[in-house]
């Protein structure tokens, strides 16, 4: 296997100045009467809220700063497989730090972690203990802002595959933990199902913010288990449509979204909104009380300025291909794992007996706050899970 080459995140004046030229020149159109009181966001992206996000964008947004703030780390390219991998790689302190390889989902990017590296990696510098200290390593997807175009869809299963090779050969760690929300909660289980010491794989533990793998057969049989499971279900109607497309036709959606800023700014930050924990301290919900407009528009600007949107709505089309996400009969997870559980995640976790049949669960926290986007959300929460959870393995 090649040996990492260094890379700087450096987007052309000439690739911006076309992605603000085409938000300027957009044609709004019209969008239904909201009574006061009602949801702003219940038809789709509030066309309110993206009109002021878009002015900001042409007017005052700096991707400058934001590319800043991703070249405070080091990033790499590493070949895996045939497909160019991109990834952050902070050494931990301390003298002998535990790999951690923490992976994003969409609509997200490695932008996800920007807050909580440092933290991870260096926890001293917020109060913690050197000796703490995680190598962190944040690759981005197949097919995601700077990894290479796979020439078809690749899934979650797939992804395992190379992310174990990344660490393992690339980086040269033999043993590791992996975290993820979102994609990065399915290709953590599947490092965990798959990649495991057992299985001749380097993964070591996993700890995850969203539910992902199915253990084969198992049932609801209580009541609260059957309102979970109801719950679900529901949400799973009112939010699955994206799934469904994406799934099954993204090449269709890719025709709209390649050529329209706007188009993948709507598609992507009603996810935010409805994904996320938005409450604030008046008891209202504002997509600004989880996130700033810049934050937003730093990951929307992944995948604009590395034309990713399509091949990056391909992984779900790959994960269909590769089987789903249901586990093998009589199989379960060994590997410890943890389990961080925030109120705002859409796709939540079942009661433990359920997560239990499927995981080997030694860590469980419940959180009062904080949504789908984790990291982003509640920043130090979410961090500090993470360390206690690998500070519980040492």
């Amino acid at each position: 296997m090649s040996k990492p080459s260094p890379f700087t995140v450096a987007i052309s004046d000439e690739t911006l100045s076309g992605i603000y030229e085409r938000v300027a020149s957009y044609r709004w159109h019209e969008m239904p009467d909201i009574e006061d009181g009602q949801d702003r966001w219940a038809y789709g992206t509030d066309m309110t809220y993206l009109k002021e996000l878009c002015a900001y964008w042409v007017k005052d947004y700096d991707w400058r700063r934001g590319e800043a703030l991703l070249n405070r780390f080091s990033h790499y390219h590493a070949p895996v497989d045939g497909t160019d991998i991109h990834y952050i790689l902070e050494p931990g302190s301390g003298d002998d730090p535990r790999p951690l390889i923490i992976t994003h989902g969409w609509p997200g990017s490695v932008f996800e972690f920007a807050g909580v590296i440092e933290q991870l990696a260096h926890p001293e510098r917020f109060g913690g203990r050197a000796e703490d200290g995680l190598t962190v390593v944040a690759p981005s997807l197949p097919g995601y802002g700077f990894s290479a175009k796979p020439p078809r869809p690749v899934g979650p299963r797939h992804t395992a595959q190379l992310w174990d090779k990344l660490m393992r050969e690339a980086l040269e760690f033999d043993r590791y933990t992996a975290q993820g929300g979102d994609w990065g909660s399915i290709v953590s289980s599947w490092l965990g199902y798959e990649h495991d010491p057992e299985h001749g794989g380097g993964c070591e533990a996993i700890h995850l913010n969203m539910y992902s793998l199915r253990p084969h057969g198992v049932s609801p049989e209580t009541d609260e288990e059957r309102q979970w499971a109801e719950k679900a279900a529901l949400t799973l109607q009112m939010e699955g449509a994206y799934l469904q497309l994406q799934m099954t036709k993204p090449q269709t959606l890719s025709y709209g979204m390649m050529d329209s800023p706007v188009g993948v700014a709507a598609w992507i930050i009603e996810k935010f909104n409805t994904w996320s924990d938005t409450r604030g301290d008046d008891g209202k919900s504002f997509i600004e009380n989880a996130y700033s407009k810049d934050a937003l528009l730093d990951n929307i600007m992944v995948y604009l300025v590395t034309e990713t949107f399509n091949t990056a709505t391909w992984f779900y089309r790959g994960m269909m291909e590769e089987g789903g996400v249901t586990m093998a009969d009589g199989q379960r997870v060994t590997v410890p794992t943890g389990v961080a559980y925030f109120p705002y995640e859409f796709i939540t976790f079942p009661p433990r007996r359920m997560m239990e049949a499927g995981y080997n669960i030694t860590r469980w926290t419940e959180f009062d706050r904080g949504g789908h986007f984790a990291a982003m959300e509640t920043g130090s929460l979410f961090a500090g899970d993470v360390l206690a959870f690998a500070r519980e393995l040492s």
